[in-house]
């Protein structure tokens, strides 16, 4: 075996011309130094960094190359080495030229030296490289830091649980709430069962069970505190996957909603309010036009001019179209809509004059608002006094057929009376008689139009944007 020598006067450590141990001390990718282990200088270094100089580093003291925060660590390994005579491995930062953070980070194992007398003559130190690896450890760290800060200050509830559903992890506000309901702090590997509900232990494991099957899930729960009161908390549940893609645990993350569901609770009381008095409203106006219709009806009994009692009987029927609509939007749900379908059904029952004519209804089931609902009510409300006028004015079996069809926020009706026909000295676009005029006004209001397309059976066509 080939050893260093050392000059006794320098206490520095000088190599024999021996090729074999300059070829070996070359050619090993690590680096290694013999050090004094008493003043701690360095004898011997079989190749330095980048920047530094074997002149200048022989018989240096090797703090001067070692991080400050490391010094103290590495004086108690060479002492722990001297009075063990173990071999010890560390992590030390190296004052460096050459990466940015100016720190090489090396592997270093220490041992002692012994000559034949196995008296220590020096320390030896192999350092390996391993900069990249701490760097890329030292950030990971750093991550993991950041993100248990960020976990631990959410109010959320944080936790991971294993395959026998006990704790691996969790967050300081989950560690707060357990200590303060129930006295105890939480440590890895508790059963997370132990501070459930246990009338709600098998609901819970049918949830572990099937996340623990890949499946994710997400629940709210409510709980009873010991205030009596309750407390509702949303939880979504995860599987754990490893390098493998195997499923080793599940992830919790449980927030407490109870202020949500306290608002929620109060919109809903709020809407239910404004509902019933929407429905209060729509039936006293409704009530309001039967009042008004009956004291015309009475009045039409009172009078023989047949004009004019023509012409409050048609009032009376606008009005009941109008009471109609209203009735149908206090019967409905939602007390702003109209099925056109059902209006119109109700609306032909309601105006027919003989039980032999049917009416046919065909396309779209579309609904409308109280502001397309009036004019388009009261338009097809004239239409249908007409096609009872003049085509239905006998009690021959007849059909009044109504199709309409929705596109693109565009309304086409198709109405037909199947019957009789339109008196063709009468001009359906100008005319002044009262049930035109009113027909054209309510197409203009509803920003459309009504043409009569056919005159012989009458056949009408309404388009209207909505």
């Amino acid at each position: 075996m080939i050893e260093p020598n050392f000059n006794k006067s320098t206490q520095i450590l000088t190599i024999s011309d021996d090729i074999h141990f300059r070829q070996l001390a070359s050619l090993l990718p690590q680096m290694f130094s013999f050090i004094d282990p008493v003043e701690f200088k360095l004898l011997y270094i079989n190749k330095v960094e980048a920047g530094y100089s074997l002149e200048k580093v022989i018989g240096q003291s090797i703090f001067n190359f070692i991080l400050p925060e490391h010094h103290d660590l590495y004086r108690e390994t060479i002492k722990k080495v001297i009075s063990s005579r173990e071999t010890i491995k560390i992590d030390v930062g190296f004052l460096s030229y050459h990466f940015p953070d100016g720190i090489t980070w090396c592997q270093t194992t220490i041992s002692g030296v012994y000559n034949e007398n196995n008296e220590l003559q020096s320390i030896l130190v192999l350092s390996e490289d391993i900069t990249e690896s701490k760097l890329l450890e030292i950030e990971n760290n750093n991550q993991s830091e950041r993100l248990k800060a960020i976990i631990n200050n959410t109010f959320d509830l944080i936790c991971s649980i294993d395959l026998d559903y006990n704790l691996i992890e969790f967050n300081a506000s989950l560690a707060k709430i357990v200590k303060n309901g129930y006295k105890v702090d939480l440590k890895r590997g508790m059963a997370i069962l132990d501070y459930i509900d246990p009338s709600k232990h098998e609901y819970h494991k049918d949830i572990y069970r099937s996340v623990l099957t890949g499946e994710t899930k997400n629940d709210i729960e409510n709980y009873l505190t010991s205030k009596g009161e309750y407390i509702y908390i949303e939880t979504s549940y995860h599987p754990i996957y490893d390098v493998k893609n195997q499923i080793t645990g599940i992830s919790v993350f449980s927030k407490n909603i109870t202020e949500r569901i306290k608002s929620e609770k109060k919109i809903k009381l709020a809407l239910k309010e404004k509902e019933v008095l929407l429905a209060e409203v729509h039936h006293r106006i409704k009530n309001n036009l039967a009042m008004v219709s009956s004291l015309l009806q009475l009045k039409e009994l009172n009078i023989t001019n047949e004009e004019a009692k023509d012409a409050l009987q048609s009032s009376r029927k606008r009005i009941k179209t109008t009471a109609l609509i209203h009735e149908l939007l206090y019967r409905n749900e939602t007390f702003h809509e109209i099925n056109f379908k059902d209006f119109v059904a109700e609306l032909f029952d309601l105006l027919k004059t003989n039980e032999s004519i049917i009416l046919e209804l065909k396309g779209n089931n579309v609904t409308f608002n109280l502001t397309t609902a009036l004019p388009l009510g009261l338009m097809l409300n004239e239409l249908m006094l007409n096609s009872f006028k003049y085509s239905y004015n006998d009690n021959i079996p007849g059909k009044l057929d109504i199709s309409v069809f929705s596109e693109n926020d565009h309304l086409t009706i198709n109405y037909c009376d199947c019957r009789g026909a339109f008196p063709k000295h009468i001009d359906f676009s100008t005319s002044n008689t009262t049930g035109l005029t009113l027909i054209h006004t309510f197409a203009e209001q509803l920003n459309g139009k009504i043409e009569l397309i056919q005159h012989s059976p009458p056949h009408y066509l309404i388009q209207i944007s909505l």
